[in-house]
């Protein structure tokens, strides 16, 4: 099969799971928002805040385990290096998490956060095994079936009678520690069948450090305005404001199928044919995101009653902003891979989102207090705009291509998601056929 029709068919597959995550997202979203409400869905969400901040780091055993494995034929001893180096995340993140909940105040939120570690740090491990194993439809499994698990367990919770915060903060550290010991028995077996191999576990814990600030300081990029709203707000308006996070982000589900299905071919080709798939990759990522995140702004008021309840309604126009910040953020996750994993040089989107994150962090601290939810929602998209367009600057630089052949849409472009309606018709019509023909 070429490379092209590849691609192809990893992303329609990657499309489908994507898009079956989402609505399992969304209707996580709505259950928790029905029976919890603002307030207990603020509480629900304070341990989960903490921890996401300190799993943000995390992303960088996915970025080692890829890289060792694509650059640098670790086989199967990638396993005893991404794990052990796992454990020595694990014990840095339980005591970040505490020092988190001691500076928002909510120190009770310290052992659910520092418990909802280990699987987090299992999936990335196992993310990055099956980019670099090359079956990168896996990793869109993974989190529709976490989801996915999280949303039966939440249910079942909710229906033997917990129907509060604390029912819920079990329901996810339940769901999230047995899907990592599920990836974890999973790549342990599927290991064996890679040869040896070599991996230092000092070089990749460095690796893994390094690109896992990147994670970090990503995530403090955009989520920074949540944590400032969980020191400074209520319980109630963090409840809202992160169900607009939810919202806006559950759109990069289907603007990181690009990225997804083009990494290891960006990590193994040569230098300017992968730079070439990557821009590709953000011009898909420029249609795609423009019209889910323009369609979403517009039906965002009729969408956030029905489904959620008038009780959200003031979170419309803070998610309508929000919006905004997350089609400028849809753009890079072709350019990180393209430096982290080809080039080897994590320290690119480091500096950038570390640039990014500061602006967030001060624009959140000064608008929050004023405007309350617009005001997080506007800090997180003016560092979103800024951080993506010094990335653009610096890979057309590293590259050598162009801003308008980033950003601009070709022709072929476009024909590929007319062909791909097309065959879709096509298929339709057969169906149809052989059902009449029955």
């Amino acid at each position: 099969m070429s490379l092209r029709k590849k691609l192809f068919s990893d992303a329609m597959y990657t499309l489908v799971f994507r898009l079956a995550s989402m609505a399992v997202a969304a209707a996580l979203g709505i259950l928790t928002a029905r029976v919890l409400g603002s307030h207990g869905r603020g509480l629900y969400a304070t341990p989960m805040v903490d921890a996401g901040i300190v799993t943000a780091a995390f992303t960088g055993l996915s970025s080692a385990t890829s890289y060792f494995l694509l650059r640098r034929g670790a086989g199967r001893a990638i396993v005893r290096a991404a794990l052990l180096s796992a454990l020595a995340f694990l014990a840095s993140g339980v005591c970040a998490t505490v020092l988190l909940t001691l500076i928002g105040h909510a120190l009770w939120a310290a052992p659910a956060a520092a418990l909802s570690l280990t699987g987090p740090a299992i999936m990335m491990v196992v993310i990055g095994y099956a980019t670099g194993t090359h079956r990168v439809r896996l990793t869109t499994s993974f989190g529709l079936e976490n989801t996915g698990l999280t949303l039966l367990v939440m249910a079942a919770t909710f229906a033997i009678g917990a129907r509060n915060a604390t029912g819920a903060i079990m329901a996810w550290l339940i769901a999230t520690n047995l899907m990592g010991l599920c990836l974890l028995s999973w790549m342990v077996v599927d290991s064996r069948r890679l040869e040896t191999g070599n991996a230092s576990t000092r070089e990749y814990m460095r690796y893994a450090a390094r690109a896992g600030i990147v994670g970090l300081v990503t995530l403090l990029n955009y989520r920074a305005d949540v944590y400032i709203v969980a020191v400074l707000g209520s319980p109630a308006m963090l409840g809202m404001y992160t169900l607009a996070v939810s919202a806006a982000e559950a759109l990069l589900a289907a603007t990181q199928v690009t990225a997804v299905v083009t990494a290891p071919h960006v990590g193994s080709l040569e230098e300017g044919a992968a730079a070439q798939l990557a821009a590709r990759a953000v011009r898909h990522n420029v249609l795609v995101a423009g019209v889910c995140c323009g369609a979403l702004a517009l039906i965002a008021p009729f969408a956030v009653r029905l489904l959620y309840g008038a009780s959200f309604v003031p979170v419309v126009p803070a998610l309508r902003v929000l919006l905004v910040g997350v089609f400028a953020l849809s753009l890079g996750s072709p350019m990180s891979t393209y430096f982290t994993i080809r080039l080897g040089r994590p320290e690119v989107p480091l500096v950038l989102a570390s640039a990014s994150a500061l602006v967030c962090i001060v624009a959140s601290l000064i608008l929050v207090p004023r405007i309350g939810l617009v005001g997080a929602a506007l800090a997180s998209t003016v560092a979103y705009m800024g951080g993506q367009t010094a990335a653009i600057v610096w890979f057309g630089s590293a590259s050598g291509i162009s801003a308008t052949t980033m950003l601009v849409p070709r022709r072929s472009d476009i024909a590929t998601y007319v062909s791909l309606a097309a065959s879709l018709l096509a298929r339709k019509s057969a169906g149809d056929s052989r059902a009449a023909g029955l």
